[in-house]
């Protein structure tokens, strides 16, 4: 994207700069899917995550009842 920029003390990138170039966007059905694919896979991790915390405090919990 620099070489394609206007060079000035800030590089600035305009439709003039763009117009050119072929952009293939997804159907707004398809980018719809693809945010609804993120959202579960980010949902998911979250579940992971706090399923990973549960086992961390259980191993705490059962390390502290071996070592007293």
């Amino acid at each position: 994207m620099y070489k394609i920029a206007d060079t000035s003390t800030i590089p600035q990138i305009n439709n003039k700069h763009i117009e050119p170039y072929l952009l293939l966007i997804p159907s707004l059905e398809e980018q719809h899917k693809i945010g609804s694919f993120f959202k579960q896979l980010d949902e998911t991790i979250a579940l992971h995550q706090r399923k990973l915390d549960l086992l961390k405090e259980q191993k705490k919990g059962f390390l502290q009842k071996m070592l007293v």
